[in-house]
């Protein structure tokens, strides 16, 4: 069972396809790990192995039976969509989302649904409903959010890949803390059902995998046929390098030095690497604006209905938001618009835009159910944001790959972001990236999570 639970998610298709291995030892493997690691991680709390199980569908497609965890907000029929929330807890899915369906359709099984902060509110994967989830590498730290289920699933071995969703960092940040692969996609390449929101191109879903390859398979599977033609192969080879956006963002020197060893590394590879951060003045403001109205307008009636029975961060963000004027809302529209126009021009000159991608280790958590980090570290996390909402506000592709870690064992990210529809040529990039990091362990091998 450890053996099968090690293997990259490509081998086992491979194996699977071949019948080599049959979809019961597979499913026997994930539900004897989800019982070891889950009452120490928490991070798929609706497990689905009997429903996997009832599946009877043959393992046509190209992830032929392969075991997935779907984010706790998109709809699995006969599972609930909670969101994270009390409020949701009954709230059982009739019908599966398209990407469910269309995952499914090719070959996924899906074996779980992963932890959220409620309403996708605040910094860190806690609350009411189902707890805390940890950082699988040290459980008195942060594994990010929102999508840190997902990326602990990946990370502790209960599930091969993961089905993300990624607003402003949310699955890059959990995939670095975490030290697995995280892309957020073009907007509009991987469709789900639509939810009526506010900022058009914010949200996407995409996948969390231990490695690159492995989430270029999941992607794969979740675009739909008619977006493939519009995906730009590549290479990427012209880099633009800036760890921390010309100084903006305070990286620490270990992460800092972490990042610039690897990017300097793929010169050896071809790649040509020059110092540059672009002009985001303002831009990372305009983004905060453009969330608050966003939460205001999903969870405003919510909010008025439900009072203190919901979060303080959900309610903070709708609050936000409703101090936001409409000339501050479309000034940040215009904002948006702009600063994706500058970012086209950059990508005429590099292919490839390189930064740190969550420039502090992750942070100490309690066991209360606060989704926010605590007193001045806060401030600290918020600081390190600038360096996911510049893909959010470009619309542009952006890959998350391990590169290395402290010495105190904290996982340290590497953000890839290209122009729109080279998603592919990014993930070619990311394996490069893989090629040339130092050393990264697979799974976790601390105490806070037995090794295979």
């Amino acid at each position: 069972m450890n053996d099968l639970i090690r293997l990259p998610a490509r081998e086992v298709v491979r194996a699977l396809g071949r019948g080599e291995i049959d979809r019961s030892s597979v499913l026997d493997a994930v539900a004897d790990r989800l019982r070891r690691v889950e009452p120490l991680v928490n991070a798929v709390p609706t497990v689905a192995v009997q429903r996997a199980r009832r599946d009877r569908r043959r393992p046509f497609g190209p992830l032929a039976a392969l075991p997935i965890t779907v984010k706790d907000v998109v709809d699995v029929a006969g599972l609930p969509t909670t969101y994270g929330s009390p409020l949701r807890r009954d709230a059982v899915a009739r019908h599966s989302d398209p990407l469910v369906r269309r995952l499914e359709e090719r070959g996924a099984v899906v074996v779980g649904k992963t932890n959220v902060p409620e309403f996708l509110a605040g910094a860190d994967t806690v609350n009411a409903l189902f707890g805390r989830t940890r950082n699988p590498w040290n459980g008195t730290l942060s594994c990010g959010a929102s999508s840190g289920g997902a990326a602990v699933s990946v990370a502790t071995g209960t599930s091969w890949c993961a089905h993300g969703e990624d607003t402003a960092g949310s699955i890059r940040i959990p995939a670095a803390l975490c030290g697995v692969v995280g892309l957020r996609p073009t907007p509009g390449l991987v469709t789900a059902a639509g939810t009526g929101d506010p900022v058009p191109g914010f949200t996407v879903h995409g996948p969390i995998a231990r490695d690159v390859a492995d989430a270029a398979l999941l992607l794969r599977a979740m675009v739909p046929d008619e977006a493939v033609p519009h995906v730009a192969p590549g290479p990427l080879r012209r880099v633009a390098f800036t760890v921390d956006l010309g100084g903006r963002v305070p990286v620490t020197p270990e992460i800092a030095a972490s990042c610039t060893r690897t990017v300097a590394a793929l010169e050896g590879l071809g790649y040509r690497v020059e110092a540059y951060a672009p002009p985001v003045n303002g831009v990372h403001e305009a983004c905060l604006t453009l969330l608050a109205h966003r939460a205001a307008v999903l969870h405003g009636a919510r909010v008025d209905r439900h009072g203190d029975r919901l979060g303080v961060a959900l309610r903070a963000e709708v609050a936000a938001g409703r101090d936001r004027t409409p000339r501050q809302v479309a000034d940040a529209g215009r904002a948006r618009t702009d600063f994706a126009g500058r970012v086209r021009a950059l990508f005429a000159r590099y292919d490839v835009l390189v930064t740190a991608t969550f420039g502090r280790p992750p942070w100490p958590v309690g066991e209360g159910l606060d989704p926010l980090p605590a007193g001045e570290e806060l401030a600290a996390v918020a600081a390190q944001w600038p360096l996911t909402t510049l893909a959010t506000m470009a619309g542009c592709p952006a890959l998350t790959v391990p590169c290395g870690r402290t010495a105190a064992g904290d996982a340290v990210g590497l953000q890839l972001i290209g122009a729109p529809y080279t998603d592919v040529a990014l993930l070619r990039a990311g394996r490069d990236v893989e090629r040339v990091r130092d050393a990264v362990p697979a799974l976790p091998v601390l105490p806070a999570v037995p090794a295979c």
